[in-house]
């Protein structure tokens, strides 16, 4: 059976209008790269906003409207097997890409849930960048014609501003017009792996600063003998000393840390007290 893959999404704002563009990175179950010496490479993909959400030719809505239509398509499926004892509603949203013929990452279509198909727009929705930020990471809206007709075509260039991408659309609509022809939006360079490495550098945590608090005392957790270092896969390891072992800034987490061992079930968890020890220390702190 043929079936359609989404293998990740990165959705466009636009400040102007309110709306996003739906861009996800999809294809076909059955199509493939050729591969080293001929053979078939890896499934074939690409960046557009034409394969699952185009609403009478918008390529751009306001968010409500997205989630509201994608919610209507569900019903329809929905009252379309009205009366099959076989596909009751809730097993229809449970096994959704069944019924629309597709896979949200990867495994098989009856896999792929009504929750996780929406969740690709929702959070779609709430990561989308603008038009200026994919620029700044080296990728660029590119409009482009659906088939290889001419016939005073506008020409496909890298949309780096959202004024560009409005005046680059004006063109297109008017030559939509006059050639009865279609054309969607793809994501420039067309090696999607480079996109995605481009993308997903948004997405790094910046490391949060550390500054260092000096203080007169620390807490431990010790047996009344021996202070607790750290528990390993085969028990724990333990200071002799009566000022080692793992150190915590307050009462407080040390208490949470006993209490997690406990929790846990880890061995002898049980037998460790909270400690004070007065003696100057020295901690970094997350600002």
């Amino acid at each position: 059976m043929s079936y359609d893959i989404i293998y990740n999404k990165q959705f466009v704002r636009l400040c102007k209008t309110g709306e996003v563009i739906p861009m996800l990175l999809a294809g076909s179950n059955n199509c493939y790269e050729i591969g080293v010496g001929g053979r078939n490479g890896r499934r074939t993909r690409s960046w557009d906003n034409l394969r699952f959400y185009n609403r009478k030719d918008k390529i751009s809505e306001k968010p409500e409207v997205i989630l509201k239509n994608l919610d209507a398509e569900l019903n329809r499926i929905i009252r379309r097997h009205r009366g099959d004892k076989e596909a009751p509603p809730r097993d229809i949203r449970e096994h959704f890409g069944y019924y629309a013929s597709l896979v949200v990452g990867s495994g098989h279509c009856g896999g792929t849930s009504w929750n996780q198909y929406r969740s690709q727009f929702v959070n779609g929705i709430k990561k989308s960048i603008t038009v200026e930020e994919l620029d700044k990471l080296g990728v660029n809206l590119v409009i482009h014609a659906t088939d290889d007709s001419h016939n005073g075509k506008p020409a496909s260039i890298p949309i780096k501003t959202e004024g560009e991408y409005f005046i680059e659309l004006k063109k297109w609509r008017e030559w939509q017009v006059t050639a009865g022809k279609m054309f969607y939006l793809y994501f420039q360079p067309l090696d999607t792996d480079s996109v995605l490495k481009r993308l997903h550098s948004t997405n790094h945590r910046v490391a949060r600063e550390k500054v260092k608090v000096e203080q007169d005392h620390y807490f431990v957790l010790t047996d009344g003998h021996n202070n607790l270092t750290k528990y390993t896969s085969r028990g724990y390891r333990y200071s002799y000393s009566n000022t080692g072992g793992k150190h915590f800034r307050t009462e407080k987490g040390a208490e949470k840390f006993r209490q997690q061992l406990i929790t846990k079930g880890r061995y002898k968890a049980d037998i460790w007290k909270v400690e004070r020890i007065n003696i100057p220390c020295s901690f970094l702190v997350t600002t």
